[in-house]
């Protein structure tokens, strides 16, 4: 990274601004998409609310010579009132063409490789009890596809076991039999458009295969974010830096948030600087998060290491906000605590002095470690009619993408002022989402 990044930024001369990495999750969509997603949510969010108007920014590509590995995107959002103007750096880290190497088209193909997923999850059956116990409707959601697969099938042998009772040869029994399966599993496929049991499994199967084998090119690219977000917080060019985590992005989100606070500490040790906010601030957002999801598979160990670094660094805030309404996702839960079980490392938790009140505040369970130190819940039924709110909960794919998108009802939560908003993040959170 240079400075002409920094000068591409900047609203003003003589104001830091906050940036935001923002990392989605498992979608083969890139910057674009989430640009125009953003813009159009924006507005339609300002469009209820009396008082603040949203801007979102032209999107730029970030180049080689710029740094920021090269492939990533910014653009800048502004909040205004009648009271104030507050504005964020926006950077999308980009790694879609990751997800699109894992990304299989093939629906048929999809559910062949959940097999696989299925016996690697009730090999490690000892998580599937405590996630019940915390998360309950979030394990349904991971059963809910071989739930259905396994319908599927039992209703097409069923259909075609009595049809084919009416046929005297064997042969044509079986055939019968092959047909009226062959039918189901089309129709199977075919209703897998509208209820996405597929972008379920394709979650899944990539928390299982990610466990499997290393990224090294997605590895590479998140640590050299977190170089280029060290250098810049060296020489203070923001007055806050925020990483976003949304969905299967929370995991890529906690390996940069590590990652940084590694070379920060580095960065710090050699230039013999003291005072932890020397360097600025660091916050973790997780939104929806899917982090026990991939700590509970044996072969995530490096990941598992990431998490203890963060849940135990008191120079990061972490904020978690997922909604238990939101079943894909593990919503006001021990996300530190189900992820290390794999581990069987259990943190002992501060009884004691400003950092032990912050971590106790909006938890509502026992937590491993210092982090998360706040949980939320979006409400997301505060921001719509309830007739809206029955839609939302019966689409589990738009449900979860809620975190991203306008309300239709002015709540606490607020994707957009939550970017923009002036002062820290911190004290933000701690002071309308917390309760």
């Amino acid at each position: 990274m240079n400075s002409s990044i920094e000068n591409k930024f900047s609203a003003t001369a003589d104001e830091l601004n906050r940036l935001v990495v923002f990392i989605g999750g498992f979608d083969p969509r890139g910057a674009r998409y989430y640009h125009q997603l953003m813009r159009s949510e924006s507005e339609k969010q300002h469009g209820f609310l009396e008082k603040i108007f949203y801007k979102v920014g032209k999107r730029n590509k970030i180049s080689e010579t710029e740094g920021m590995a090269g492939r990533h995107s910014q653009w800048l959002i502004e909040s205004s009132s009648s009271l104030k103007k507050s504005s964020s750096d926006f950077i999308f880290f980009d790694w879609h063409d990751e997800v699109q190497k894992n990304w299989t088209e093939k629906r048929w193909s999809v559910f062949f490789q959940a097999i696989d997923t299925y016996v690697a999850i009730f090999k490690s059956k000892k998580w599937l009890a405590p996630i019940r116990l915390q998360a309950r409707y979030t394990l349904w959601t991971l059963m809910y596809p071989l739930a259905y697969a396994l319908l599927v099938i039992v209703l097409g042998l069923g259909i075609g076991v009595f049809f084919s009772s009416k046929t005297e040869s064997t042969s044509g029994a079986v055939a019968v039999c092959l047909c009226f399966l062959g039918l189901a599993l089309w129709g199977g496929l075919a209703l897998d458009r509208y209820i996405h049991v597929s972008w379920l499994l394709r979650i899944l199967n990539f928390a299982h295969s990610s466990s499997l084998k290393k990224s090294p090119v997605l590895d590479e690219r998140i640590d050299a974010m977190a170089q280029e977000l060290a250098q810049g917080m060296q020489q203070a060019w923001w007055r806050e830096v925020v990483i976003v985590g949304f969905s299967v992005g929370s995991v890529q989100a906690v390996k940069l948030t590590a990652a940084l606070r590694t070379k920060l500490a580095a960065a710090q040790s050699s230039t013999h600087s003291s005072g932890p906010g020397s360097q600025g601030e660091v916050t973790l957002l997780t939104l929806g998060n899917c982090i026990p999801l991939f700590g509970l598979f044996p072969g995530a160990g490096d990941f598992r290491r990431s998490l203890r670094d963060v849940a135990q660094d008191r120079q990061v805030y972490w904020a978690d906000i997922s909604s238990p309404s939101d079943s894909v996702c593990f919503g006001m839960c021990d996300v530190v605590g189900l992820s290390l079980r794999e581990d069987g490392v259990k943190f002992a938790r501060e009884s004691s002095g400003p950092e032990s009140a912050a971590s106790g505040v909006g938890k509502k369970v026992e937590q491993w470690g210092l982090n998360p130190q706040a949980m939320c819940s979006p409400r997301f039924h505060k921001l719509f009619l309830p007739e809206t709110y029955r839609w939302l909960r019966r689409n589990k794919m738009r449900m979860h993408f809620q975190y991203l998108m306008a309300g239709e009802i002015a709540g606490a939560y607020d994707y957009f002022e939550l970017l923009t908003c002036p002062g820290s993040l911190r004290d933000y959170i701690e002071k309308k989402l917390v309760r």
